[in-house]
């Protein structure tokens, strides 16, 4: 029987995109900065290196407070990393980095780059070692609701490609294998999930002061952005801004809140900047979201498939620059990887419970095709990394409305929205308001805190 979709990461968002999304979209008008940066669309100038383990939090034994956990003492925490590699060292030789469908076991089978490349991934490399380059930005990304780690490998390989180390974990007991792993209800995932990535990063910059690490001196500390595409999004959120009560907001049909679930979690000032894909920000209140104070992109679909998503956290997000990227044509799951992975796992022969199947909706002729998808995704993510974390100049001039006018074709741009300082309260107490399109006065208005007004009774694992 088909595993139930994911109470999180989908919710409302594949009903409302499969209604109204357009027809099949044609390549986008190709265009760079025009002042000598790598193009932010294509692949970076260094190679890809990975590698993969798994980090325990002994803090944290269980999936739930008093029963059985893991292996008896500790949360387990898989982590997939990819770092630039400078291309002379990896010259000649095949690309052999190594994707374990399931880290924790070994009921599912092993893949490598090779399989993924065949569907537009880029190539990487197991093990060797990093660019003399070194040390670079780091990005800690969170997949969203029961997502495993390779849903977004070409994020990670393409930021990889342009010099950032790029951390993605897979969430123990929010994860792809919950026939055989615990299945924690949203209050248990939404209290791990921004804990997991302060743990991963308390992991590798103690691993890149360790002399003779394979990670020694590879990342820049004052330089770490927090990442996620839907739940994920949320957990990057809270790392910003904190979230002051995990469950105030959790409808009771997402399950269980255990009382050691539902007091705060806490800002970690360690990440200086956010980069969220179809972020699901509906589990914090408006106030929470403006607490967000460092440089944010959210990159999502239109206005009109989500809603007021994506404006709701543009509109509330009070650092500067706040960047709104809407993708025309794109659904929820046009942010990952789902449609290579319905080719990948059928080219092995896998197909637990209809995985193939379920990843394949993503790939019809009425969403934007994956690979453009991806290329205009990535494109702003580098272009935002490289200004507001790296601070490097050059690709400033993308970061405009006025460059998504001229030079995309299906890009729609906002920058934060200029307005009283005071009239985000007393104007609109309980509302919002944004632009819904690009160019134009027409404004719209949005619920503040909407109570998940559009969760979907009925909803379990599966995003």
């Amino acid at each position: 029987m088909r595993r139930q979709w994911a109470y999180v990461t989908v919710l409302m968002l594949l009903v409302g995109a499969w209604l109204i999304c357009p027809t099949t979209v044609s390549q986008p008008l190709q265009a760079a900065p025009a002042n000598g940066v790598p193009d932010p669309g294509q692949m970076g100038p260094y190679a890809i290196g990975h590698t993969s383990f798994v980090l325990y939090d002994t803090s944290r034994p269980g999936n739930r407070e008093g029963e059985s956990t893991y292996n008896g003492t500790s949360r387990p925490i898989p982590v997939s990393l990819w770092y630039p590699v400078d291309r002379a060292i990896v010259k000649g030789r095949p690309s052999d980095a190594v994707y374990p469908l399931d880290p924790l076991s070994s009921h599912a089978p092993t893949t490598y780059s090779d399989q993924w490349e065949r569907y537009g991934i880029d190539p990487a490399f197991e093990g060797p070692i990093p660019s003399s380059d070194k040390p670079f930005p780091l990005v800690v990304f969170s997949p969203g609701g029961s997502a495993p780690t390779w849903l977004n490998t070409s994020t990670a390989t393409r930021l990889a490609s342009h010099g950032f180390v790029v951390a993605v974990m897979y969430h123990w007991g929010n994860g792809w294998w919950w026939g055989w792993e615990p299945w924690d209800p949203a209050a248990v995932a939404a209290y791990n999930r921004p804990r997991d990535m302060s743990f991963v990063l308390t992991d590798l910059l103690t691993r890149d002061a360790a002399r003779g690490d394979l990670l020694y001196g590879l990342i820049r500390p004052d330089q770490v952005a927090a990442a996620g595409h839907s739940f994920g999004g949320y957990a990057a959120e809270v790392l910003a801004g904190g979230d002051d009560h995990v469950c105030d907001t959790m409808p009771d049909e997402w399950g269980e809140k255990p009382a050691w679930t539902c007091g705060p979690s806490s800002p970690d000032p360690r990440f200086k900047a956010l980069a969220l894909l179809s972020g699901f920000n509906d589990l914090l209140h408006f106030s929470e979201l403006a607490r967000v104070a460092v440089p944010t992109i959210g990159i999502g679909e239109e206005w009109n498939v989500v809603q007021d998503q994506q404006a709701r956290q543009h509109a509330a997000f009070s650092g500067q620059p706040a960047y709104r990227v809407d993708l025309t044509g794109a659904v929820h799951m046009s942010f990952s990887d789902a449609c290579e992975a319905a080719h990948v796992l059928e080219d092995i022969g896998w197909d637990e419970n209809g995985d193939i199947w379920y990843f394949s909706q993503f790939c019809t002729p009425d969403i934007i095709p994956s690979g453009l998808a991806h290329q205009l995704t990535h494109k702003y993510m580098v272009a935002f990394l490289k200004t507001h974390l790296a601070g490097e100049p050059g690709y400033q001039s993308m970061l405009t409305p006025g460059w998504a006018l001229t030079h995309e074709q299906y890009i729609e741009f906002f920058v934060t929205e200029k307005r009283n300082p005071n009239s985000i309260d007393e104007d609109w107490p309980g509302l919002f308001t944004y632009f819904p399109h690009q160019s134009g006065s027409v404004q719209a208005r949005g619920v503040k805190d909407p109570v998940l007004k559009r969760a979907i009774p009925g909803l379990g694992p599966h995003q």
